[in-house]
């Protein structure tokens, strides 16, 4: 059994994220055009997941799990399904996020369906999904943001926050998480009812 999962997509990221992605991973999953990112980072792919519809000629010296074009689900969602199949202590995609509005809000949705640590690297953001408790790396003066994918988000604590809640409801309507800064150390939230998303960006850094 894996310990951290890997899945390189194909959206906006850099090779040296994805490189810094890939630290502490024990298997790597590429979903279709993230191979091509993959391999410009230098990184060993374990398994290629998705139609291959963004790959001019697919690798012949890797698995690969091929899906038809025609589906009711993206590559991304195919290879975490994979992925949670494997039953790892986390998940970490990069590459989750492009130039595409609908697949960037449904990837992002989509973290809903996971009842395991899941954290996207994202141009110097961190985006975690919280299903129970979670302290985050981080320094003071940091962003961070709460964003509900459930309806209602309720039991909410958090620790290390400006702006704390203590037994909070937050709503998925609503921008009442947003922009939150870290004035102590350790910094994190705890969850009783609800998926929640965590949305860390250091100080100086993401755009």
């Amino acid at each position: 059994m894996a310990r951290t999962v890997l899945i390189v997509a194909g959206g906006v990221a850099s090779a040296e994220e994805a490189w810094e992605a890939a630290k502490d991973a024990d298997f790597i999953i590429a979903a279709d055009g993230g191979f091509s990112l993959a391999s410009q980072a230098g990184l060993r792919v374990d398994l290629l997941v998705g139609d291959m519809d963004s790959l001019d000629s697919p690798p012949q010296n890797i698995p690969i799990l091929k899906f038809p074009r025609e589906k009711d689900a993206t590559d991304l969602e195919l290879a975490l399904d994979y992925a949670r199949a494997t039953n790892p202590e986390r998940i970490v995609v990069v590459g989750a996020f492009g130039a595409r509005l609908d697949h960037t809000l449904a990837n992002a949705n989509l973290l809903e369906k996971y009842d395991l640590p899941v954290v996207l690297f994202h141009q110097g953001f961190r985006v975690y999904l919280v299903v129970d408790e979670l302290e985050i790396p981080a320094a003071l003066g940091d962003l961070v943001s709460l964003i509900p994918l459930s309806a209602e988000v309720r039991g909410i604590f958090t620790w290390g926050l400006r702006y704390p809640l203590h037994d909070g409801v937050l709503f998925r309507a609503s921008t009442r998480g947003v922009s939150n800064e870290v004035v102590g150390l350790p910094c994190g939230v705890r969850v009783r009812e609800g998926k929640l998303l965590l949305i860390h960006k250091p100080k100086g850094g993401g755009q």
